[in-house]
């Protein structure tokens, strides 16, 4: 069972970035991974509806404040690759913005994105936990400060659900992974994260936490 989300995303990256790349981070928030790839990205375009957050964002070239929900101020066929870190779960209109995502690729640009997966019965659960709660969690476990935690639709977010998603916009799947990362939400609790890793091995593939998954 792979365990690092993040080794998953680099060899996707690594598959879809060529020197000279442009990429647009579609809700770049106040950093972002991409900046470990600036040898191959000309030119890195961030766009999220928290201005305060994208302002803060020092790796990018530019920065746009747009709704994900709504149509992108990008001219059609403008990027090599869009990626898309833990944003999907929280599309109001997930079918609207993967065609916006499609119009704004180059033909034979790349899709990389990482989200939840509400397949998963350990995220599944996490709803009926009160928010003050879960935000706890997200902060002391997967390190997430209070102001960018975020409202969530998983509209979107099981394996079957986002492929119907990528595929109705016209993408076509190169990668769909699903990654046991629950352990990291009890990394402030000695042992947790071990009993949480174990939880996760006896699931199918597909009910593991973390959705990566890349499209053309």
């Amino acid at each position: 069972m792979e365990t690092d989300h993040t080794l998953v995303e680099r060899r996707l990256l690594d598959e879809a970035l060529r020197p000279g790349s442009t990429a647009l981070e579609a809700g770049c928030g106040r950093t972002t991974r991409l900046r470990d790839y600036r040898d191959r990205i000309v030119r890195l375009v961030g766009v999220d509806s928290d201005e305060a957050a994208g302002r803060e964002n020092r790796y990018l070239d530019e920065f746009v404040v747009a709704d994900l929900d709504e149509r992108l101020p990008f001219d059609d066929a403008g990027f090599d690759l869009v990626y898309a870190n833990f944003v999907v779960e929280h599309l109001g209109r997930p079918a609207a913005t993967f065609a916006e995502w499609r119009r704004v690729l180059r033909p034979g640009g790349r899709l990389v994105l990482l989200t939840s997966n509400r397949a998963s019965p350990f995220m599944a659960v996490g709803d009926l936990v009160p928010e003050r709660v879960r935000l706890a969690i997200k902060r002391r476990g997967a390190g997430a400060a209070e102001r960018d935690v975020y409202r969530t639709s998983y509209l979107a977010n099981t394996p079957e659900l986002l492929v119907r998603a990528a595929t109705a916009a016209g993408f076509e799947p190169v990668a769909v992974e699903c990654v046991g990362t629950l352990h990291r939400y009890g990394a402030a609790v000695p042992g947790l994260g071990r009993v949480l890793k174990g939880a996760e091995r006896t699931l199918p593939a597909r009910r593991r936490s973390t959705i990566v998954a890349s499209f053309r």
